[in-house]
């Protein structure tokens, strides 16, 4: 009778949210799309500065022996001699990108064997300008690569003895090396992150919301039992935030498969179904914990506004616990971790995301992981059973 009770509070609570078109709008529709539009104008920002930087590299040249430096530099395709009577106010508008000094004597001095050093100024707070001195700083490297060959020629030493070992790179996913990378910052973070934030909504709606609204009391007054009421609300809560998180999971495979997107060329990364599934449990656990924790206060909440400023904080909490392990390499993560609640979940995704199963860190994890949801039950059934509470006003 209690399981049929549940099953019907269940399908009444999500009834009423999908009649809602926001609850789609907001937990199906944006977690799919906003990540995929975002990446798409980064991505196509980012290549065409960096393709107009490539193919117009604007630059001026401040050269008064005419050094074959200058020439060569100059005879490259993509070179833009731009004139500039006032170097570093041009730099700084972005007039140029760079500016090549080259001493008098420079080409004298190389003939002799000495060592001469060019100046290039730029600005480093331009991505454009850092861009630019990079290619142009291989341009010179190349030149200067030539005047060592030529000067061991002439003392008759192959150039090769320069470069007695080469280095050949043999790496197990070298297409995927951006997309894996990128996975492992952003799967956790936005996963963990919705099994946070994808709950608040409900839990305020189906706790303070009833209260505000005078549905509570007359649901209490019929046959089903109150912690029938309780797992029903719960149900639904964690279900919506399941669907919030598979719906941000399918909107990030979206962005890692676009072509010119912030993740690279779209090729290369595939999560097996195993991984998946592992990546995926955590965040389901994690829903069901939040969206407990977060009903119990909402229930315990005189209105709606008194529970969103309860809830609140959580959000800020999470996203710390989150964002301090972000950039936390899968590979050489200490122990400790494992042991912080949200920050051990989101080193574990990490792990899995690169194949790595340490089975300490998965039982510290999921031992935590069973005290939280435990506990976090507890609490909902403590709040929900106490009169004073559910009436509170």
């Amino acid at each position: 009778m209690k399981n049929n009770t549940t099953m019907i509070v269940l399908k009444k609570e999500l009834t009423d949210m999908f009649r809602d078109r926001k609850t789609i709008i907001m937990n199906i529709l944006i977690p799919i799309l906003i990540l995929p539009i975002i990446s798409f104008f980064i991505g196509t920002v980012m290549n065409k500065s960096e393709d107009k930087v490539k193919n117009n590299l604007k630059i001026s040249i401040v050269d008064k022996g005419n050094s074959q430096l200058e020439t060569y530099i100059k005879a490259q395709k993509n070179i833009k001699i731009v004139n500039s009577k006032n170097i570093k106010s041009d730099v700084k508008s972005g007039n140029i990108l760079a500016a090549i000094t080259i001493p008098e004597n420079f080409d004298e001095n190389l003939s002799k064997g000495s060592d001469e050093q060019v100046t290039l100024t730029y600005d480093n707070t331009s991505t454009d300008a850092q861009t630019a001195v990079e290619i142009v700083k291989s341009y010179i490297d190349v030149y200067s690569k030539q005047i060592v060959s030529a000067r061991l020629s002439e003392k008759h030493i192959n150039p090769a003895i320069l470069t007695p070992i080469k280095v050949v790179d043999d790496t197990a996913k070298k297409d995927s090396a951006v997309s894996t990378l990128m996975a492992t910052m952003l799967v956790p973070l936005l996963l963990m992150l919705y099994s946070v934030t994808s709950t608040i909504a409900p839990s305020v709606d189906l706790g303070a919301g009833e209260k505000e609204r005078g549905t509570l009391e007359p649901l209490l007054t019929t046959k089903a039992g109150r912690m029938s009421i309780l797992w029903g609300k719960l149900l639904a809560i964690s279900i919506m935030g399941i669907i919030m998180s598979l719906s941000s999971l399918a909107g990030l495979f979206i962005t890692m498969k676009q072509k010119n997107g912030m993740f690279g060329n779209g090729a290369g990364f595939n999560l097996g179904a195993g991984t998946m599934l592992l990546v995926m449990i955590l965040p389901i656990l994690a829903t069901v914990v939040f969206g407990a924790v977060e009903l119990a206060l909402s229930i315990y909440a005189r209105s709606f506004k008194e529970a969103q400023t309860y809830l609140s904080p959580i959000t800020i909490i999470a996203m710390v616990l989150v964002y301090a392990v972000m950039m936390k390499d899968p590979k050489s993560i200490e122990g400790f971790y494992f042991n912080i609640p949200i920050t051990n979940a989101t080193c574990l995704m990490k792990e899995f995301l690169v194949g790595i199963h340490n089975y300490t860190h998965i039982a510290i994890t999921f031992g935590w992981m069973i005290i939280y949801i435990v506990g976090s039950l507890l609490f909902a059934r403590y709040m929900f059973s106490r009169e004073e509470v559910i009436f509170r006003s």
